[in-house]
């Protein structure tokens, strides 16, 4: 069991918006990556321009979310001294709308760098959540269906 604070931990339909996504430890504090839109983050199965997403979840996603944010976070920080937030939003988006947000609150930088990747990729690989891109001329493409 983890000791550390898993304090938010879900899979959501709505908007999800930064200024409601990075509260840590009672301060609001983003560190990450801008998003360079002449490389977009879309799987290559998508052959032209993606104008919108739709992202659908097994009926247990919250369940397995929790486990596997859990799971990283006891490898990765066993001590507990790191307080994690992970939220996979679901349902439509635009592109460029934020799918995913996991922040991570440590006093220590190089935990929070190592930790916050981590649990991005085991979600990104273990939660069971499909992808379907809809693309300008009608066509769309799916991924994630091997989770």
């Amino acid at each position: 069991q983890y000791s550390g604070r898993l304090s938010l931990v879900r899979v959501f339909s709505g908007t999800l918006r930064t200024d409601d996504a990075v509260h840590v430890s009672g301060r609001r504090e983003l560190f990450g990556e801008a998003e360079d839109p002449s490389h977009p983050d879309h799987d290559p199965e998508a052959t032209g321009e993606v104008v919108a997403l739709r992202y659908t979840c097994h009926p247990d996603a919250q369940r397995f979310i929790e486990e596997i944010v859990s799971a990283t976070v006891v490898r990765h920080d066993p001590q507990g001294l790191a307080e994690v937030q992970a939220t996979h939003r679901i349902g439509d988006l635009d592109v460029g709308d934020l799918a995913l947000v996991v922040t991570v609150g440590s006093a220590h930088r190089d935990l929070a760098f190592t930790l916050c990747r981590a649990v991005v990729e085991a979600v990104k690989h273990e939660l069971p959540v499909w992808k379907q891109q809809f693309e300008a001329d009608g066509s769309h493409a799916w991924s994630g269906l091997s989770c």
